[in-house]
């Protein structure tokens, strides 16, 4: 048990390492290279419109209370409508990054 104990934990070292490795080194990298001539840099078209703060809105909080039935009601349908609004964000945005990567990607 204990050996199993061990191996874990220097997996999950080791894991961990590597990621934030992985983390570093992509932070490191410009997106656009500055010393590159302008004549080959590429504008992108903007992400669609209202993407960005439709992902961002919050689930409302619940009240630290007794709830009750209309109340849950309320809370399960503002969930099911947030979810179907952000599932419809996230197709468009899954959209816009293919359009982008077809129309502008290395072939």
């Amino acid at each position: 048990m204990r050996s199993l104990v061990i191996r874990a934990a220097m997996a999950c070292a080791c894991l961990g390492f590597g990621l934030s490795a992985c983390a570093s080194f992509r932070a490191e990298l410009p997106a656009i290279d500055p010393a590159a001539p302008a004549d080959i840099r590429v504008t992108l078209p903007a992400p669609p419109e209202g993407v960005a703060a439709c992902l961002r809105e919050a689930f409302q909080e619940i009240p630290d209370r007794s709830l009750t039935r209309a109340d849950i009601v309320r809370i399960i349908g503002r969930a099911k409508v947030l979810d179907r609004a952000k599932a419809a964000c996230g197709e468009r945005a899954l959209t816009w990054i293919a359009a982008v990567r077809r129309d502008f990607a290395k072939p």
